[in-house]
């Protein structure tokens, strides 16, 4: 059955499966005029989360699908899940503009501009997908104690901390949240780079960061972060707007992020 068949009457309705773009994507032929919603937005381009993109006006979301209208007159169905961060935004200023929090876009630095970067600088590289992956982090021996200890002298934070999910012995075991400080706050356009660059992760590009306050705190949080990590926060330091610390939630053991 459509979905569209309690408000709009149709001579025939058509269900098909199509690849557009590279983005799995269901499509509805349709012989009647489509809804209001769909001539009043603009048409745009969508993009995946793997990169493909899409051109279609948005007509509507319902039980966690988004509807699009080709420019052939088609509609086509897809689920949040695989829409961009820009293109969920984009949703839900349309849908919810009172509710939309103010957001920033940067798009990879160049090399030239991450010369300029002083805290960039001052920071070692580290693969955060490794912590991820430890399960035994109780002893003082282990890789995660080696890192918190040496968070200035090695890795040149100011202090790095950790929590951890407790395992059935009531012991350290798969990491819960990191925290990392800088040695001074730094921009967000800055901290945006180092999240990518120094915590070597796979984020979209541009990256898109979403201003929210929790507790009493202003955070920047980065959409798309990849499936091994829950949540990034960038704290905002009140007296200089710059970012003082990096916050990373992990899910729980045997668990992806959801979001």
């Amino acid at each position: 059955m459509s979905p569209f068949n309690n408000t709009i009457p149709f001579r025939r309705t058509v269900l098909v499966t199509v690849l557009a773009a590279g983005v799995c994507l269901t499509a509805i032929a349709q012989e009647a005029p489509q809804a209001s919603a769909a001539s009043e937005a603009p048409m745009r381009a969508w993009t995946s989360i793997n990169g493909n993109i899409v051109e279609g006006a948005f007509v509507k979301e319902e039980n966690g699908k988004v509807f699009l209208k080709r420019p052939d007159g088609s509609i086509v169905a897809t689920t949040r899940a695989k829409l961009s961060p820009n293109d969920l935004l984009w949703i839900d200023a349309r849908l919810n503009p009172e509710k939309v929090a103010k957001t920033e876009s940067f798009a990879k630095a160049t090399q030239l501009e991450i010369n300029k970067m002083e805290g960039h600088k001052k920071v070692r590289r580290l693969i955060l997908h490794t912590y991820t992956k430890l399960t035994n982090n109780d002893r003082d021996d282990k890789m995660l104690a080696f890192l918190i200890r040496d968070a200035f002298s090695m890795y040149g934070w100011q202090y790095i901390g950790a929590d951890c999910y407790l395992t059935k012995s009531g012991k350290k075991g798969k990491i819960k949240e990191m925290q990392f400080m800088p040695q001074e706050p730094v921009p967000l356009r800055e901290a945006v780079q180092m999240t990518r660059d120094k915590f070597t992760l796979a984020l979209p590009d541009p990256v898109i960061v979403k201003e929210i306050s929790e507790d009493g705190d202003t955070f920047w949080e980065v959409q798309g972060a990849p499936p091994y990590v829950s949540r990034i926060l960038l704290l905002v330091d009140p007296g200089t707007q710059n970012i003082k610390r990096f916050d990373f939630t992990f899910p729980p053991p045997g668990k992806a992020a959801t979001r």
